[in-house]
């Protein structure tokens, strides 16, 4: 009988392992350190998250074809990056192998679209935190081909993206232009990463916003076939259609002043103490002391900030 109890007790301690085992069964993208370690998420970056992206293109641009309908949003599609740690917060590291999907998905997409017999296409384009989602939210593209919503921040992107779809088979194009100023712009992308971990750095933004000069000008010459709708919502006023005369006009200089604002503007959300620490270093990247244009002002504001962000990382 004792015989019979010791086979029993080493029959549930097998079962216990067995299950103990299963329970932390790595996945995919996971490793353990040791038998029965917790697993653990393999996060790659930069030119391994790349490398992984082109090994895996084709089931990552699968999984967010079946909820995309006809839109195609570098945001959205950029989410699928999650399981080699990609959590919103660090966007610039997976910058490469966003451009990945999202080449072969706009491919994909507009070779679908016009098997299908839908041959139009519109481009949503405008300085992140510029308000394209709320600026055309009366709008319905449901019937569209494709709807490609990117910030396009430059006439050489926009342009190269144009000349696919013409190439593609698209015989309707149209170009929604959003405008934004850049400390709303700014503003805008703070307020929304304090919800969805997604920020823009100060550099970046001040960069991408410069990059827009001459892209109205450049696309209404260059391409008199398209159809080109401008709206203005200069400090979020909605959305106001304008002509393209005056869409033209619309400035994308970055004076010393204004990004003296942007500075101390940062500056009082980090006293706010709303942005959690990880969301400060998103906001100040890596670059912040190499803001082009600064004054003495703001070079001390940017150290400042930067003095910040050192006390973060100790």
């Amino acid at each position: 009988m004792k015989k019979s109890f010791l086979l029993f007790v080493m029959l549930v301690a097998m079962m216990t392992l067995q299950a103990a085992a299963q329970e932390h069964q790595c996945t995919q993208h996971q490793t353990c350190q040791g038998a029965g370690d917790c697993c653990k998420q393999q996060i790659l970056k930069g030119a391994e998250a790349e490398a992984w992206a082109q090994q895996n293109v084709d089931r990552l641009v699968g999984n967010y074809l079946q909820k995309a309908a006809n839109k195609l949003d570098p945001d959205e599609l950029r989410k699928e990056l999650a399981e080699i740690g990609y959590d919103g917060t660090d966007v610039p590291s997976y910058r490469a192998a966003e451009k990945v999907l999202v080449d072969y998905a706009y491919k994909k997409m507009l070779a679908d679209a016009v098997a299908a017999g839908k041959t139009s296409i519109i481009f949503l384009t405008g300085t992140g935190g510029s308000g394209k989602s709320y600026s055309t939210r009366t709008m319905d593209f449901s019937a569209e081909g494709l709807l490609y919503d990117s910030a396009f921040n430059s006439y050489k992107k926009l342009s190269s993206v144009i000349d696919q779809a013409k190439a593609a088979g698209m015989t309707h194009i149209k170009v929604i232009a959003i405008y934004n100023d850049l400390m709303t712009c700014f503003k805008n992308s703070i307020k929304r990463g304090k919800t969805s971990k997604r920020f823009l750095g100060v550099n970046y933004l001040i960069g991408a916003f410069r990059n827009n000069i001459n892209k109205i000008p450049l696309l209404h010459m260059n391409y008199p076939d398209i159809e080109l709708v401008t709206i203005d919502n200069t400090g979020n006023n909605g959305g106001r259609p304008v002509t393209i005369d005056e869409a033209e006009q619309w400035q994308y200089e970055v004076s010393p002043e204004l990004i003296n604002r942007m500075l101390v503007h940062f500056l009082h959300e980090i006293d706010e103490g709303e942005l959690t620490g990880q969301q400060i270093l998103s906001v100040a990247g890596t670059d912040i002391l190499d803001i082009e244009g600064m004054d003495d002002t703001g070079a001390a504001l940017a150290r400042e900030v930067d003095r910040r962000v050192k006390a973060l990382n100790q």
